[in-house]
C-alpha cells in the first residue's frame, strides 16, 4: 500500500515540471549525536545515499510552498522513503550566493520510524546547487533508537532544475 502511494507521489512530481519549479534532491549523509557506547551499540551508517524530487508552484514574498518525496538508505542500511509538504525561503547574500531556512513534514517510512515526521532545515547555496542541513530530535519522535541518540543532523543536496 505504501509503495503504491509513494510511487504515485513521485509520478505526480515528475509529470508537472512545466507548471512549476522542480528540484532534484540527493540525500547523502547523517550524523548521530549523544549515543553512549557504554550503554548502546552506536553503530550507525552515516552515509545515506538516495534520490528524490521537490516540487513548488512558485516563489512568493514569504518563501515557497514545497512538496517533497525521496528514497534513501537509512542509518541501519535499510530502504527508507518519505513524502512531505512544507515551506522554504532562500535569501540572496551576495552575487549568486544564498542561504535558506525551511521545514517539511509528512509520512516517513524508515530510519526506525513509520508515521508522521517533521524536519526543520537550513541551506547554503550557490546558483542552482544548495546543501541542506536538517535537524532531528530523536527524543521527540517515535524512533526505536531514541534511547540511544539525542540528536541527528541530515545532509541533503538540492539542485534546482
Amino acid at each position: 500500500m505504501h509503495r503504491k502511494w509513494f510511487a504515485s507521489t513521485l509520478l505526480m512530481l515528475i509529470s508537472t515540471p512545466i507548471l512549476a519549479d522542480v528540484s532534484l534532491l540527493v540525500p547523502f549523509a547523517s550524523k548521530h549525536y549523544g549515543c553512549d557506547p557504554a550503554k548502546h551499540k552506536c553503530e550507525f551508517h552515516q552515509f545515506n545515499p538516495g534520490l528524490g524530487l521537490e516540487w513548488s508552484p512558485k516563489e512568493y514574498d514569504l518563501g515557497r510552498p514545497i512538496l517533497r518525496a525521496a528514497a534513501y538508505s537509512d542509518s541501519s542500511k535499510k530502504f527508507a522513503y518519505y513524502a512531505a509538504a512544507g515551506w522554504r525561503k532562500d535569501f540572496n547574500i551576495v552575487n549568486d550566493w544564498k542561504v535558506g531556512i525551511g521545514i517539511y513534514a509528512g509520512y516517513l517510512n524508515g530510519s526506525d520510524h513509520d508515521g508522521f515526521a517533521a524536519l526543520p532545515f537550513m541551506s547554503v547555496g550557490y546558483k542552482r546547487l544548495s546543501i541542506e542541513v536538517g535537524y532531528g530530535d530523536s527524543k521527540a519522535g517515535h524512533h526505536k533508537h531514541k534511547e540511544e541518540v539525542n540528536h541527528i543532523l541530515t545532509f541533503n543536496a538540492r539542485y534546482d532544475l
